[in-house]
């Protein structure tokens, strides 16, 4: 009995073989591509407050210094933030996309001691984005900003000014690096990589994550003095490959 299972084993094995590199196979690859770009512009975000008698009073001078702030920094030919040129995956590309939306001021009401005689004042506060052309630009607009009753926060987010080209580099990318990974399956089965059958770019769950992680690393790492700004693009799709004999 123990003879005749080792014998069926034994020709089983040949068939496995066979059924395993006889081919055509397709196999489908989840791949990432990356590329780095010199950042074309950098986002910079501006908290301007305003005081006044009540809410209309307080808008109002608020709205008359976001209007001084604005032709002031336009003159620096630094803009009002814009949205993202072209379609991305990428993280900044997202954050920049945020920056179609119109902001709208807040307000807030003083509050003062209980034997105050003072009136209190409404304050109005409204966050702008503004798009600079380099770092000096904004080491420039520090002025303007607090002359007009602004705060300029201390992050800045290098972006591009068109993500079509780069995300197309970042796609080419991944498809190479499928290929690669197309040809290792290949090498295994005894088999070659005839062609390419299907390209999707619906995102994969898990190496879309990644792949945001990995650029928000590179946002929030420490660079070298002197080092240029990078600004990072990743594109993920899914490969499938035909391999045949």
């Amino acid at each position: 009995m123990i003879k005749y299972a080792i014998a069926l084993g034994l020709a089983a094995a040949p068939l496995a073989a066979q059924a395993q590199t006889a081919g055509p196979v397709s196999v489908e690859i989840v791949t990432t591509g990356q590329v780095s770009v010199p950042a074309q512009r950098y986002r910079m975000s501006v908290t301007l407050t305003a005081k006044g008698k009540d809410e209309t009073a307080a808008g109002a001078t608020l709205a008359a210094n976001r209007a001084k702030l604005i032709q002031a920094l336009t003159a620096l030919n630094i803009r009002e933030g814009q949205g993202e040129i072209g379609t991305t995956n990428s993280l900044m590309g997202l954050i920049s996309s945020f920056a179609g939306a119109k902001s709208k001021p807040s307000f807030s009401l003083e509050t003062l001691e209980e034997d105050s005689k003072e009136t209190p004042q409404s304050t109005a506060t409204e966050t702008l984005h503004f798009d600079a052309p380099t770092r000096a630009a904004i080491e420039s607009a520090k002025a303007p900003i607090e002359a007009n009753g602004g705060k300029l926060d201390e992050d800045v987010l290098p972006l591009l000014t068109d993500y079509v080209a780069p995300t197309r580099a970042a796609k080419a990318a991944a498809i190479k690096k499928a290929q690669g990974e197309a040809d290792a399956y290949a090498a295994t089965l005894g088999l070659k990589r005839s062609a390419i059958v299907k390209v999707s770019e619906k995102q994969d769950p898990t190496a879309g994550a990644l792949a945001l992680i990995g650029e928000l690393v590179t946002i929030v790492a420490p660079k070298k003095d002197g080092a240029a700004d990078q600004v990072t693009v990743n594109a993920s799709l899914v490969v499938e490959f035909q391999l045949s004999r």
